[in-house]
């Protein structure tokens, strides 16, 4: 296990910010693996941290230039995860941010899979960014039924995986599939039957991992 460490960014800069997510030395694949964001404990500003998210997730294509695939894989495993207080799956839910703020932090990821996503989908972090974000639905933790940020988060989340859904990217259109077939959105199957239809290149591999999405089945 690494040493564990406290860090305070609650009042750093935004490039301050993007420096504490991906200037990290990358441990060999040989390597046992142990990522620093399980040994971090984080003073944060949630309010600062949720605005520099959607910064950073409207223009980050600049990461490519600044940082190494292999940071930028750990860093966006930090950003989506439960382990590090300040990743937006714990944001997202964070009473003290108003639900008008975090609505955009999940819609600015839209721009996160166009621009950066799109070009550069790395090893695994951004196949499953979704899945980080929407298995609370698929577990049972969250319920539509319940109603409240059950339901509005449900549904801020099932626009933008429609519009990365509608993106001209195998990737995206697959990662989209994935976070669907867990959200576990009464409206799902009526999108992905439309999805099809308009795709009709799709390989039989991919429409049956379609259909799995649609009856919220996928891995």
């Amino acid at each position: 296990m690494g040493q564990f460490e406290h860090i305070d960014i609650s009042q750093c800069s935004f490039d301050e910010f993007v420096s504490f997510l991906f200037a990290r030395d990358v441990p060999d694949e040989t390597e046992k693996s142990d990522p620093w964001y399980w040994n971090t404990e984080v003073t944060f500003d949630p309010q600062r941290a949720c605005e520099y998210y959607v910064r950073l997730f409207r223009r980050p294509a600049f990461l490519m230039e600044r940082f190494s695939k292999s940071q930028l894989e750990e860093g966006f495993w930090a950003i989506q995860g439960p382990n590090l207080s300040c990743s937006v799956s714990g944001l997202i839910w964070n009473m003290d941010l108003e639900f008008a703020t975090r609505q955009q932090c999940v819609q600015s990821m839209l721009d996160l899979f166009k621009n950066l996503f799109a070009v550069e989908p790395l090893d695994t972090s951004a196949q499953m960014w979704w899945d980080s974000l929407c298995y609370e639905w698929h577990c049972g933790n969250r319920n539509r039924q319940q109603g409240g940020e059950d339901l509005l988060m449900q549904d801020v989340i099932f626009q933008t995986l429609t519009a990365i859904l509608a993106l001209d990217s195998e990737f995206c259109q697959g990662a989209a599939l994935h976070g669907l077939g867990h959200l576990h959105h009464p409206e799902t199957a009526e999108l992905i039957e439309c999805y099809i239809r308009q795709h009709p290149s799709l390989t039989r591999e991919q429409r049956d991992y379609a259909l799995a999405a649609a009856r919220f089945t996928v891995l």
